[in-house]
């Protein structure tokens, strides 16, 4: 397929390579001219605007940071992908939104007849590097089949979830479930320094038992390593947990645990960790326990 890919930063550069390895061609637009130029040396081609995007491909995926910027990507009457678009294309949103955002853009995009759906992943870094993401596909039914063709290439598995804003509800969920575990964890490991305990034997002592899940399996070993090289930062998880809590406050949903842990994001943010892996929450952990 000819396909335009918005947004190459931690998750969209590997994600672009993986389209390329199934020989796809693939149409590139960022502000990161380096990050064009390694996309470019990867086998893509690079356009020099959206609508020499929308021109050349057929669907166009979106992996961008937050709401307003995928909204002034897809739908800006000057400057955006909306004036170019065709009948018959179709727009992916891998991105984090909230479902009230992939509402609008889809309600949007369906009245030009595009077809649209707000498909999410999971997996972070290491997962787009191999392809196998776990994408969440909000869409109409019929549109189930193409979208999945899109994103195949990326992902090892691709679930439709229910109709355009589901996608962005069930990420939303991941999110609580996927920051809450890191915060549980972060509590775990500082209990155990306390005590000098063996991290390494700690960590093979309980993974197989029932506190064992991908979380520990991903994080744990960068809490022990103190790496925090970022796989998903604190920032990109800050901004998911408020639009959790957000989206929440909305529907009037109490869900103190995500407002606990979005609030030990925000801290490590204001202390200029936010670039720092999600794993790094540990830090706000050790700070307030003076270790």
């Amino acid at each position: 397929m000819k396909i335009g890919f918005i947004g190459l930063g931690i998750m969209g550069a590997p994600m672009v390579k993986n389209l390329l390895k199934d020989n796809h061609t693939v149409y590139v637009n960022d502000l990161n001219a380096e990050a064009v130029e390694m996309a470019v040396s990867h086998g893509a081609t690079a356009v020099a605007s959206l609508q020499e995007m929308a021109e050349n491909a057929e669907a166009f995926i979106t992996m961008l940071p937050n709401g307003a910027i995928v909204k002034s990507v897809l739908l800006d009457a000057e400057n955006g992908l909306y004036p170019h678009l065709k009948e018959g294309q179709v727009v992916v949103d891998m991105s984090s939104l909230t479902p009230t955002d992939s509402i609008e853009i889809g309600a949007k995009l369906e009245a030009k007849k595009v077809i649209f759906a707000d498909a999410p992943v999971s997996g972070g870094e290491p997962l787009a590097i191999t392809g196998e993401l776990s994408v969440m596909a909000g869409c109409r039914e019929e549109h189930f089949a193409r979208v999945e063709e899109i994103v195949a290439s990326m992902s090892k598995s691709v679930i439709r979830v229910g109709d355009i804003g589901a996608g962005s509800t069930v990420k939303l969920s991941n999110q609580i479930i996927v920051n809450v575990n890191i915060a549980a964890l972060s509590e775990a490991v500082v209990m155990a320094k306390k005590f000098d305990i063996d991290l390494e034997a700690m960590f093979e002592a309980i993974r197989n038992g029932l506190a064992g899940s991908n979380v520990m399996e991903a994080k744990f070993p960068k809490m022990i390593a103190e790496d925090y090289n970022p796989g998903g930062t604190i920032n990109i998880n800050y901004k998911d947990l408020y639009n959790v809590t957000s989206t929440s406050d909305a529907e009037q949903l109490s869900l103190p645990l995500s407002n606990m842990v979005k609030e030990m994001y925000k801290s490590e943010v204001i202390n200029g960790n936010g670039m720092n892996d999600h794993s790094g929450v540990i830090k706000y952990i050790e700070r307030i326990n003076n270790m």
